[in-house]
C-alpha cells in the first residue's frame, strides 16, 4: 500500500493519493500538522505545486511492517524555484484496516533550504543558519 502511495504521487495524482487515508486521518510532517481529508488534500496539492517534476524512489531500507504500522524511507527528487533538489524522506504510518490513520514524516528542511537556494542572498542567508547551529560542533 505505501509503495502505491509513492506512486500516486509520483504521477502527481491527487485522488489516487487522498485515496489512501482515513476521513479524519492526521498527517505530520516538518511543516506542521494536518487533520482530516481536506487539509491533507491541501498540503499535498501546496506540496505537488512547489515541487515539480516530484519522483520518490524506495532506499535500501524499503518498507517494514509490523501488524498495523509501518515504517518506509523513499528519496524524493524534483525542481523546487527551478532548483534541482534531493531529500530522503523516512516515513511512519499507522492503518486502520486499508487505510491511513497517522502518516508521519520527517526531513531537514535546512539542507531542503540550502539546495532549493537560487541567488547569492538566498545562498548566504542559508549558509549563515547553517553556521549558526554548527557552531562548536567542528
Amino acid at each position: 500500500m505505501v509503495r502505491k502511495l509513492n506512486e500516486a504521487l509520483s504521477k502527481g495524482d491527487i485522488e489516487s493519493l487522498m485515496s489512501f487515508y482515513e476521513e479524519d486521518a492526521t498527517l505530520l510532517s516538518p511543516f506542521g500538522k494536518f487533520q482530516g481529508k481536506d487539509a491533507i488534500r491541501r498540503y499535498w496539492t501546496w506540496g505537488l505545486e512547489t515541487w515539480q517534476n516530484l519522483t520518490t524512489t524506495e532506499t535500501e531500507f524499503g518498507v517494514m511492517a509490523l501488524g498495523s504500522k509501518v515504517a518506509a524511507e523513499h528519496t524524493v527528487e524534483g525542481t523546487v524555484g527551478g532548483m534541482k533538489v534531493s531529500i530522503p524522506i523516512p516515513c511512519l504510518y499507522e492503518f486502520s484496516g486499508d487505510k491511513i490513520r497517522l502518516h508521519k514524516m520527517s526531513f531537514d528542511r535546512l539542507s531542503l533550504a540550502k539546495q532549493a537556494a537560487k541567488g547569492w542572498f538566498s545562498k548566504r542567508l542559508v549558509g549563515s543558519i547553517e553556521a549558526q547551529m554548527e557552531k562548536g560542533l567542528h
